[in-house]
């Protein structure tokens, strides 16, 4: 990196934390010589980006700094903060762990350890698309959403896909499974591949009791172990990352928040 772009990077994640900061604090802390600090600051307030106080002296980011992180969502934010999480579970056990999301009517691969696996059969690219109710991830977060926001889902899939239709018929016995993935604080799903028969646990990532954000979830072969054992093996690891990941995301949406008071 440009020595001198990586400093004015510096500066800004610095005063991204900040209220507000002199020149010479951010030569303090980020480590360069206040002259080369105060060409920064000139270049940053002339391109709009901070301003100096009139009154104080002190240096503050202005609006025009978020035009910086426009087409950057929740989404991508969370996925960027959860692969460390997700890389810890699958150093402990080897096997492929998958954060994923909605995105209207789909589920929606937003970051995974399928590279770091050893045990991944299978590889799944980031953005790839997969049906909602035939994946332990996509069954977990409908789950784990308001009612009513799960019924326009359901409704949605049967009018794009007649093979969904049958399934959703039988609301009640599919709002049963939706109860019991609460009950048990997770969802789990089997599939025939061709290479091996694979089982998927998921767990929510849950900002409050009714916002489901997302799913952790973990694959596995289905003939290394019976499913309890699958389960209290690998449900405190998962439930680990997704309240870590949670975390993480109050903690953006809270500096979001302050941004704009």
């Amino acid at each position: 990196m440009i020595r001198s772009l990586g400093r004015g990077l510096d500066v800004l994640s610095l005063l991204n934390k900040r209220d507000s900061a002199s020149a010479a604090e951010l030569a303090r802390d980020v480590g360069a010589p206040r002259a080369t600090v105060y060409r920064i600051l000139d270049t940053l307030r002339d391109k709009g980006y901070i301003y100096q106080h009139a009154s104080d002296g002190r240096f503050r980011m202005t609006l025009k700094v978020r035009t910086l992180s426009d087409g950057f969502t929740d989404e991508d934010h969370m996925a960027n903060v959860s692969h460390p999480y997700l890389s810890r579970i699958t150093k402990k056990f080897s096997w492929p762990v998958t954060l994923a999301t909605i995105s209207g009517i789909d589920l929606i691969v937003r970051e995974n350890t399928d590279q770091e696996s050893p045990l991944a059969n299978e590889r799944f690219t980031i953005g790839y698309r997969m049906p909602l109710l035939r994946t332990a991830s996509g069954r977990c977060i409908l789950a784990y959403m308001p009612k009513t926001r799960r019924k326009v889902i359901l409704e949605m899939l049967a009018k794009g896909d007649s093979k969904y239709q049958q399934i959703i018929d039988q609301r009640g016995t599919l709002e049963k499974a939706f109860k019991k993935i609460c009950a048990d604080g997770y969802s789990i799903n089997h599939r025939s591949r061709r290479l091996s028969d694979l089982t998927a646990i998921s767990v929510p990532i849950l900002t409050a009791p009714d916002i489901v954000r997302g799913a952790v979830t973990i694959r596995y072969a289905r003939t290394v172990m019976k499913s309890t054992e699958a389960v209290n093996l690998f449900l405190p690891d998962l439930q680990g990352a997704a309240g870590r990941i949670s975390h993480r995301i109050k903690l953006h949406i809270e500096r979001q928040q302050g941004r704009e008071v």
